[in-house]
């Protein structure tokens, strides 16, 4: 890795204009400039094409890829094949970076743990004007800890990082709507050396269309899918999560209870996940 080091940016945007715009200048407000942001829009026509052009016409260091993509994770795919950075990330149009200089600590992480290839630095839950909320803590069980990974990948994605090598196109899990980043972040923890680092770089924004924080039948089925890759096609894990999609499935959309037994077993599975240190799988 050579000293100037260069941070790829993949943007999958998708009528977020109302965060978009955030998004991209706490980007740009970045003192470290070497970086490149690789924007794929997947058909918006909510104003946020308007915004990306604005971007792209002030800073030659944003780029806007493609204007169609079957989801974000094909967003992501599609950006990344005109990645020429040493290291990769994506950014979320409704999340933000929360200090001007989170690239240079990048940068410094790495080469100060030059044989770590991926580095997790902290994050923080902001509202939907962009207001903090608190610190995310993924780390909240007592016995807890990075090795139980494989039961609960708990990664806070808008801050962690990557050497490009981490990145393979070919295995980047594309078919995952809900949990590819899940699958990719497992992925490389098998494969790869991995950094936690305290410092908060990243801004989670909560808001009523996150996809990762709704008790959906379609996301548990992921979740079932996940397992299935993990322990095998008739692991326990995978049946469970199964049932409790197909219960999901069957009782969450109906109009008379169906939120609040969504909300329950939500509740009742993520204790039960807590209680036996996530040997059950939580949702």
């Amino acid at each position: 890795m050579d000293d100037e080091l260069k941070i790829s940016i993949a943007v999958p945007s998708y009528n977020y204009a109302c965060f978009l715009e955030e998004a991209l200048a706490s980007i740009k407000r970045q003192y470290y400039a070497n970086y490149e942001v690789l924007i794929a829009d997947g058909g918006s026509v909510d104003g946020s094409l308007e915004i990306i052009e604005r971007f792209c016409g002030e800073d030659e260091r944003f780029r806007l890829i493609s204007k169609k993509d079957a989801g974000q994770a094909d967003a992501i795919s599609k950006a990344f094949q005109f990645a020429s950075g040493d290291i990769l990330c994506f950014l979320n149009a409704d999340d933000c970076y929360l200090d001007d200089d989170v690239f240079g600590l990048v940068v410094n992480a790495f080469k100060l743990n030059r044989s770590t290839e991926i580095i997790s630095f902290g994050g923080a839950y902001i509202d939907i004007d962009g207001n903090w909320m608190k610190r995310i803590n993924y780390r909240y069980h007592p016995l807890d800890s990075f090795d139980l990974m494989p039961y609960r990948t708990a990664v806070i994605q808008p801050a962690t990082f990557w050497k490009r090598h981490v990145y393979d196109e070919n295995v980047w899990p594309k078919e995952f709507n809900y949990v590819f980043d899940v699958v990719f972040f497992y992925n490389a923890f098998l494969k790869h050396s991995w950094l936690e680092v305290s410092n908060i770089v990243a801004g989670y924004r909560l808001h009523d269309n996150n996809k990762s924080l709704t008790v959906r039948s379609s996301r548990v089925f992921e979740l079932a899918a996940f397992e299935r890759i993990k322990f095998g096609e008739k692991s326990f894990r995978a049946q469970y999560l199964f049932k409790i999609a197909r219960i999901l499935q069957r009782h969450g959309k109906r109009k008379l209870g169906g939120l609040e037994l969504s909300k329950a077993i939500y509740f009742i599975v993520n204790t039960v996940a807590y209680i036996s240190v996530y040997r059950l799988p939580s949702i």
